[in-house]
Protein backbone atom coordinates (compact mmCIF):
# COMPACT_ATOMS: atom_id res chain seq x y z
CA UNK A 1 0.00 0.00 0.00
CA UNK A 2 1.53 3.52 -0.96
CA UNK A 3 1.61 5.24 2.47
CA UNK A 4 2.16 9.04 0.82
CA UNK A 5 4.47 11.36 1.96
CA UNK A 6 4.90 13.20 5.44
CA UNK A 7 6.65 15.63 7.32
CA UNK A 8 9.26 14.24 9.98
CA UNK A 9 10.13 16.32 13.03
CA UNK A 10 12.85 15.49 15.71
CA UNK A 11 15.89 16.37 17.40
CA UNK A 12 19.38 14.22 18.84
CA UNK A 13 21.75 14.60 20.86
CA UNK A 14 25.48 12.64 21.30
CA UNK A 15 28.07 12.42 23.69
CA UNK A 16 31.44 10.75 23.80
CA UNK A 17 34.49 10.38 25.67
CA UNK A 18 37.61 9.05 24.27
CA UNK A 19 40.45 9.16 26.90
CA UNK A 20 44.19 8.32 25.49
CA UNK A 21 46.81 6.66 28.20
CA UNK A 22 50.20 5.14 27.41
CA UNK A 23 49.45 1.70 25.59
CA UNK A 24 46.02 2.14 26.23
CA UNK A 25 43.25 3.51 24.17
CA UNK A 26 38.88 3.55 25.06
CA UNK A 27 35.84 5.89 23.72
CA UNK A 28 32.61 5.45 24.08
CA UNK A 29 29.74 7.20 22.40
CA UNK A 30 26.18 7.40 23.34
CA UNK A 31 23.26 8.64 20.87
CA UNK A 32 20.00 9.55 21.33
CA UNK A 33 17.40 10.76 19.36
CA UNK A 34 13.42 11.48 18.78
CA UNK A 35 11.71 11.37 15.51
CA UNK A 36 8.04 12.76 15.08
CA UNK A 37 5.60 11.79 12.25
CA UNK A 38 3.21 14.41 11.48
CA UNK A 39 0.49 12.04 9.39
CA UNK A 40 1.73 8.76 10.97
CA UNK A 41 1.77 9.72 14.92
CA UNK A 42 1.70 5.83 16.13
CA UNK A 43 5.28 5.75 14.39
CA UNK A 44 6.90 8.10 17.16
CA UNK A 45 9.17 6.40 19.09
CA UNK A 46 13.27 7.13 20.57
CA UNK A 47 16.10 5.89 19.19
CA UNK A 48 19.21 4.73 21.04
CA UNK A 49 22.80 3.58 19.93
CA UNK A 50 25.66 2.85 22.25
CA UNK A 51 29.16 2.02 20.94
CA UNK A 52 32.47 1.53 22.52
CA UNK A 53 36.13 0.47 21.18
CA UNK A 54 38.95 -0.17 23.60
CA UNK A 55 42.65 -1.24 22.87
CA UNK A 56 45.53 -2.19 24.98
CA UNK A 57 49.39 -3.00 23.90
CA UNK A 58 50.03 -5.71 26.52
CA UNK A 59 53.28 -6.35 25.51
CA UNK A 60 56.24 -5.15 22.99
CA UNK A 61 54.44 -7.94 20.63
CA UNK A 62 51.09 -8.86 21.97
CA UNK A 63 48.34 -6.38 21.76
CA UNK A 64 44.22 -6.88 22.52
CA UNK A 65 41.13 -5.17 21.27
CA UNK A 66 37.38 -5.14 22.35
CA UNK A 67 34.35 -3.46 20.63
CA UNK A 68 30.82 -3.65 21.35
CA UNK A 69 27.51 -1.97 20.22
CA UNK A 70 23.98 -1.88 20.83
CA UNK A 71 21.14 0.44 18.21
CA UNK A 72 17.54 0.11 19.57
CA UNK A 73 16.05 2.37 16.34
CA UNK A 74 13.58 2.79 13.97
CA UNK A 75 13.70 2.76 10.27
CA UNK A 76 13.67 6.69 9.75
CA UNK A 77 16.64 7.04 11.90
CA UNK A 78 18.20 3.71 10.90
CA UNK A 79 18.33 5.29 7.04
CA UNK A 80 20.55 8.21 8.03
CA UNK A 81 22.80 5.74 9.62
CA UNK A 82 26.32 6.10 8.08
CA UNK A 83 27.85 3.20 7.08
CA UNK A 84 31.53 1.83 8.04
CA UNK A 85 32.69 3.35 5.06
CA UNK A 86 31.23 6.05 4.81
CA UNK A 87 32.99 7.18 8.53
CA UNK A 88 35.93 6.21 6.69
CA UNK A 89 36.14 8.32 3.68
CA UNK A 90 35.37 11.32 6.04
CA UNK A 91 38.05 10.77 9.05
CA UNK A 92 41.30 12.88 8.49
CA UNK A 93 43.56 10.00 7.94
CA UNK A 94 45.93 9.50 6.08
CA UNK A 95 46.90 7.12 2.84
CA UNK A 96 48.72 4.93 4.95
CA UNK A 97 46.15 4.40 7.41
CA UNK A 98 43.35 4.09 4.96
CA UNK A 99 45.21 1.38 3.63
CA UNK A 100 45.29 -0.40 7.44
CA UNK A 101 42.22 -0.43 7.94
CA UNK A 102 42.04 -2.97 4.63
CA UNK A 103 44.24 -4.94 6.02
CA UNK A 104 47.42 -3.40 3.86
CA UNK A 105 50.09 -2.26 6.01
CA UNK A 106 50.16 -0.78 8.92
CA UNK A 107 48.42 2.22 11.22
CA UNK A 108 50.88 4.92 12.08
CA UNK A 109 49.74 4.87 15.92
CA UNK A 110 47.03 3.72 18.22
CA UNK A 111 44.54 6.14 18.48
CA UNK A 112 44.23 6.14 14.43
CA UNK A 113 43.62 2.69 14.89
CA UNK A 114 40.55 2.98 17.21
CA UNK A 115 39.37 5.25 15.47
CA UNK A 116 39.06 3.33 12.19
CA UNK A 117 38.41 0.11 13.44
CA UNK A 118 35.51 0.87 15.77
CA UNK A 119 32.51 -0.73 16.69
CA UNK A 120 30.16 -1.83 13.99
CA UNK A 121 26.98 -1.26 13.61
CA UNK A 122 24.20 -3.57 11.54
CA UNK A 123 24.27 -1.68 8.32
CA UNK A 124 22.03 -4.15 6.03
CA UNK A 125 19.42 -2.80 3.70
CA UNK A 126 17.42 -5.68 3.59
CA UNK A 127 16.64 -5.79 7.56
CA UNK A 128 13.15 -3.40 7.25
CA UNK A 129 12.02 -6.52 5.85
CA UNK A 130 13.38 -9.00 8.31
CA UNK A 131 13.33 -7.46 11.45
CA UNK A 132 9.86 -4.83 10.79
CA UNK A 133 9.97 -1.34 11.25
CA UNK A 134 11.76 -0.90 14.70
CA UNK A 135 14.52 -3.75 15.56
CA UNK A 136 17.41 -3.73 18.43
CA UNK A 137 20.94 -4.95 17.50
CA UNK A 138 23.67 -5.74 18.94
CA UNK A 139 27.23 -6.47 18.31
CA UNK A 140 30.60 -7.52 20.29
CA UNK A 141 34.42 -8.93 18.87
CA UNK A 142 37.27 -9.18 20.81
CA UNK A 143 40.61 -9.57 18.95
CA UNK A 144 44.40 -10.88 20.04
CA UNK A 145 47.40 -9.54 18.11
CA UNK A 146 50.93 -11.01 18.36
CA UNK A 147 53.68 -9.22 16.12
CA UNK A 148 55.97 -12.00 15.43
CA UNK A 149 58.23 -9.77 13.45
CA UNK A 150 57.90 -6.19 11.58
CA UNK A 151 56.77 -8.81 8.72
CA UNK A 152 54.95 -11.67 9.96
CA UNK A 153 51.71 -11.07 12.52
CA UNK A 154 49.30 -13.64 13.91
CA UNK A 155 45.39 -12.57 15.01
CA UNK A 156 43.05 -14.39 17.03
CA UNK A 157 39.36 -13.12 17.42
CA UNK A 158 35.80 -13.83 17.87
CA UNK A 159 32.58 -11.66 16.94
CA UNK A 160 29.38 -12.36 17.76
CA UNK A 161 25.98 -10.16 16.80
CA UNK A 162 22.14 -10.66 16.47
CA UNK A 163 19.03 -8.81 15.87
CA UNK A 164 15.45 -8.79 17.08
CA UNK A 165 12.20 -7.06 16.19
CA UNK A 166 10.42 -4.09 18.64
CA UNK A 167 7.04 -4.36 17.89
CA UNK A 168 5.56 -0.75 18.47
CA UNK A 169 1.97 0.46 17.91
CA UNK A 170 0.63 0.37 13.93
CA UNK A 171 -2.74 1.91 14.36
CA UNK A 172 -3.38 3.68 10.96
CA UNK A 173 -0.97 2.50 8.76
CA UNK A 174 -0.52 -1.61 7.11
CA UNK A 175 0.07 -4.35 9.56
CA UNK A 176 3.97 -5.10 8.98
CA UNK A 177 4.87 -8.63 7.65
CA UNK A 178 8.42 -9.25 9.45
CA UNK A 179 10.19 -12.26 8.96
CA UNK A 180 12.49 -12.73 11.89
CA UNK A 181 11.27 -12.51 15.59
CA UNK A 182 15.37 -12.90 16.05
CA UNK A 183 18.55 -13.66 14.86
CA UNK A 184 21.95 -14.16 16.08
CA UNK A 185 25.44 -14.95 14.86
CA UNK A 186 28.48 -16.09 15.96
CA UNK A 187 32.34 -16.79 14.97
CA UNK A 188 35.45 -17.48 16.34
CA UNK A 189 38.90 -17.81 14.46
CA UNK A 190 43.12 -17.03 13.86
CA UNK A 191 44.63 -16.64 10.83
CA UNK A 192 47.92 -14.38 9.88
CA UNK A 193 49.38 -11.72 7.88
CA UNK A 194 52.69 -11.62 6.10
CA UNK A 195 54.36 -8.73 4.45
CA UNK A 196 56.02 -9.53 1.25
CA UNK A 197 57.28 -5.98 0.78
CA UNK A 198 56.25 -2.66 1.90
CA UNK A 199 53.57 -2.39 -0.24
CA UNK A 200 52.36 -6.04 -0.93
CA UNK A 201 50.77 -7.65 2.08
CA UNK A 202 49.37 -11.55 2.20
CA UNK A 203 47.02 -13.23 4.67
CA UNK A 204 45.12 -16.77 5.48
CA UNK A 205 42.13 -16.79 7.78
CA UNK A 206 40.30 -20.00 8.97
CA UNK A 207 37.23 -19.48 11.49
CA UNK A 208 33.69 -21.63 12.54
CA UNK A 209 30.88 -19.79 12.41
CA UNK A 210 27.09 -20.59 14.36
CA UNK A 211 23.66 -19.04 12.77
CA UNK A 212 20.61 -19.65 15.01
CA UNK A 213 17.12 -18.16 13.53
CA UNK A 214 13.41 -19.24 13.33
CA UNK A 215 14.12 -21.44 10.76
CA UNK A 216 17.65 -22.51 10.56
CA UNK A 217 20.55 -23.72 12.86
CA UNK A 218 23.71 -24.14 11.11
CA UNK A 219 27.41 -24.75 11.38
CA UNK A 220 29.93 -23.33 9.37
CA UNK A 221 33.72 -23.84 8.51
CA UNK A 222 35.46 -20.79 6.15
CA UNK A 223 39.06 -20.41 5.06
CA UNK A 224 40.26 -17.63 2.56
CA UNK A 225 43.62 -16.44 1.56
CA UNK A 226 44.12 -12.80 0.67
CA UNK A 227 46.20 -10.37 -1.02
CA UNK A 228 46.32 -6.34 -0.50
CA UNK A 229 48.66 -3.72 -2.44
CA UNK A 230 49.27 -0.09 -2.14
CA UNK A 231 49.03 -0.06 -6.07
CA UNK A 232 50.84 3.72 -5.84
CA UNK A 233 51.00 7.15 -3.89
CA UNK A 234 46.99 7.21 -4.07
CA UNK A 235 45.26 4.00 -4.42
CA UNK A 236 45.23 0.00 -2.87
CA UNK A 237 43.52 -3.04 -3.68
CA UNK A 238 42.93 -6.15 -1.46
CA UNK A 239 41.12 -9.62 -2.64
CA UNK A 240 40.37 -12.40 -0.68
CA UNK A 241 38.92 -15.61 -1.73
CA UNK A 242 38.01 -19.09 -0.41
CA UNK A 243 35.50 -21.62 0.54
CA UNK A 244 32.61 -22.26 3.01
CA UNK A 245 31.20 -25.61 3.90
CA UNK A 246 28.06 -25.84 6.42
CA UNK A 247 26.82 -28.19 8.57
CA UNK A 248 22.49 -27.43 8.97
CA UNK A 249 21.38 -28.92 12.20
CA UNK A 250 18.01 -27.53 11.54
CA UNK A 251 16.00 -25.90 8.57
CA UNK A 252 12.23 -25.44 8.64
CA UNK A 253 12.17 -25.28 4.51
CA UNK A 254 14.90 -26.35 1.94
CA UNK A 255 18.55 -26.83 2.54
CA UNK A 256 21.08 -24.24 1.44
CA UNK A 257 24.01 -25.67 -0.25
CA UNK A 258 26.71 -27.07 2.01
CA UNK A 259 29.71 -25.85 0.22
CA UNK A 260 29.96 -22.36 -1.48
CA UNK A 261 32.51 -20.48 -2.81
CA UNK A 262 33.20 -17.11 -0.53
CA UNK A 263 35.13 -14.16 -1.03
CA UNK A 264 35.49 -10.54 -2.24
CA UNK A 265 37.87 -7.24 -2.88
CA UNK A 266 38.39 -4.15 -1.65
CA UNK A 267 39.85 -0.81 -3.49
CA UNK A 268 40.35 2.77 -2.05
CA UNK A 269 41.67 6.04 -3.78
CA UNK A 270 42.65 9.45 -2.01
CA UNK A 271 43.68 12.53 -3.12
CA UNK A 272 44.30 16.00 -1.77
CA UNK A 273 40.55 16.90 -1.71
CA UNK A 274 38.55 13.67 -2.02
CA UNK A 275 38.66 10.28 -0.75
CA UNK A 276 37.01 6.93 -2.39
CA UNK A 277 36.42 3.21 -0.78
CA UNK A 278 34.44 0.50 -2.34
CA UNK A 279 34.06 -3.13 -1.32
CA UNK A 280 31.90 -6.39 -2.08
CA UNK A 281 31.77 -9.64 -0.05
CA UNK A 282 30.35 -12.84 -0.81
CA UNK A 283 29.57 -15.09 2.22
CA UNK A 284 27.79 -18.28 3.25
CA UNK A 285 25.89 -16.66 6.15
CA UNK A 286 25.09 -12.71 7.49
CA UNK A 287 27.27 -12.10 10.28
CA UNK A 288 24.40 -11.21 12.69
CA UNK A 289 22.63 -14.50 11.66
CA UNK A 290 19.89 -13.59 9.76
CA UNK A 291 20.40 -16.04 6.65
CA UNK A 292 22.63 -19.03 5.38
CA UNK A 293 22.55 -19.05 1.93
CA UNK A 294 24.48 -16.94 -0.78
CA UNK A 295 25.26 -13.67 1.21
CA UNK A 296 26.62 -10.75 -1.14
CA UNK A 297 26.93 -6.93 0.09
CA UNK A 298 28.75 -4.25 -2.22
CA UNK A 299 28.98 -0.87 -0.66
CA UNK A 300 31.18 2.24 -1.46
CA UNK A 301 31.17 5.47 -0.25
CA UNK A 302 32.67 8.95 -1.63
CA UNK A 303 33.73 12.18 0.09
CA UNK A 304 35.59 15.54 -0.93
CA UNK A 305 36.47 18.40 1.47
CA UNK A 306 39.25 20.95 0.22
CA UNK A 307 41.86 21.05 3.33
CA UNK A 308 40.73 24.47 5.50
CA UNK A 309 37.30 24.71 3.88
CA UNK A 310 33.80 24.38 6.05
CA UNK A 311 31.89 22.41 3.40
CA UNK A 312 32.17 18.86 2.54
CA UNK A 313 30.36 17.04 0.08
CA UNK A 314 29.44 12.96 0.48
CA UNK A 315 27.80 10.14 -1.18
CA UNK A 316 27.60 6.39 -0.66
CA UNK A 317 25.40 3.40 -1.53
CA UNK A 318 25.25 -0.18 -1.22
CA UNK A 319 23.36 -3.57 -2.13
CA UNK A 320 23.02 -6.65 -0.69
CA UNK A 321 21.21 -9.70 -1.47
CA UNK A 322 20.63 -12.71 0.51
CA UNK A 323 19.51 -15.91 -1.78
CA UNK A 324 19.28 -19.86 -1.78
CA UNK A 325 18.48 -19.39 1.81
CA UNK A 326 15.43 -21.72 1.06
CA UNK A 327 12.78 -19.16 3.41
CA UNK A 328 14.20 -16.05 1.70
CA UNK A 329 14.72 -14.48 -1.05
CA UNK A 330 15.62 -10.52 -0.62
CA UNK A 331 17.78 -7.80 -2.31
CA UNK A 332 18.01 -3.99 -0.53
CA UNK A 333 19.72 -0.93 -1.83
CA UNK A 334 20.24 2.19 -0.68
CA UNK A 335 21.40 5.72 -2.32
CA UNK A 336 22.80 8.80 0.07
CA UNK A 337 24.60 12.03 -0.69
CA UNK A 338 24.83 15.53 0.99
CA UNK A 339 26.36 18.32 1.95
CA UNK A 340 27.63 19.75 5.27
CA UNK A 341 29.01 22.55 6.86
CA UNK A 342 30.48 24.47 9.65
CA UNK A 343 28.75 28.24 10.25
CA UNK A 344 30.69 28.92 12.97
CA UNK A 345 32.96 27.31 15.54
CA UNK A 346 30.39 25.62 17.27
CA UNK A 347 27.39 25.16 14.61
CA UNK A 348 27.25 22.63 11.81
CA UNK A 349 24.56 22.49 9.23
CA UNK A 350 24.03 19.44 6.35
CA UNK A 351 21.38 18.50 4.02
CA UNK A 352 20.99 14.85 3.60
CA UNK A 353 18.99 12.57 1.23
CA UNK A 354 18.28 8.96 1.33
CA UNK A 355 16.35 6.64 -1.15
CA UNK A 356 16.16 2.93 0.49
CA UNK A 357 14.21 0.15 -1.21
CA UNK A 358 14.07 -3.58 -0.34
CA UNK A 359 12.07 -5.97 -2.28
CA UNK A 360 11.73 -10.01 -1.89
CA UNK A 361 9.79 -13.03 -0.77
CA UNK A 362 10.03 -14.81 2.62
CA UNK A 363 7.82 -17.61 3.64
CA UNK A 364 4.95 -17.37 1.08
CA UNK A 365 4.69 -12.57 1.58
CA UNK A 366 5.76 -10.66 -1.18
CA UNK A 367 6.82 -7.60 -0.20
CA UNK A 368 8.20 -4.03 -1.42
CA UNK A 369 9.30 -1.13 0.56
CA UNK A 370 10.62 1.93 -0.65
CA UNK A 371 11.33 5.50 0.84
CA UNK A 372 12.72 8.81 -0.43
CA UNK A 373 13.94 11.81 2.62
CA UNK A 374 15.39 14.55 2.89
CA UNK A 375 16.49 16.08 6.40
CA UNK A 376 17.86 18.94 7.39
CA UNK A 377 20.21 19.11 10.20
CA UNK A 378 21.20 21.99 12.60
CA UNK A 379 23.71 20.82 15.04
CA UNK A 380 25.92 22.74 18.24
CA UNK A 381 28.91 21.16 19.83
CA UNK A 382 29.98 22.57 22.70
CA UNK A 383 33.62 22.34 21.81
CA UNK A 384 34.84 23.83 18.53
CA UNK A 385 33.17 21.88 15.37
CA UNK A 386 35.80 20.18 12.91
CA UNK A 387 35.01 22.15 9.59
CA UNK A 388 33.09 20.18 6.75
CA UNK A 389 32.73 17.31 9.37
CA UNK A 390 29.60 15.66 10.13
Amino acid sequence: QELGGSTIYGASASFGWQPHGRGTNFSVLYFISYGGTVRYPDLNGLSHSLSMSASRQLTRKWSFSLTGAAQDSTMAEFMYQPSALSVLSQLPASFDDLAAAFSIGQFSNTQMASMLTGASMLESPTRGLLLGNRVLSYSASAGLNYAHSSRLSFHFASFSAGGQNRRGGQNGIPQEKYVLPRSLGMNAGMGLSYSLSPRTQVGFNVEEGRVVNGYQNAYSTNSTVSVGRKMGMHWFLRVRGGGSITQMTQNTYSTPASRQVIGGSSIGFQTYTQTLVASYDRTSADAYGFAVGTNTTATGSWSWRRPGSRWSIFASGGQNQIRNAGFASISGWEASGGISGSLDAHTTLSAQYVYFNSQGSYVGNLNNMAVHSVRLSLGWNPQTAQPGRR
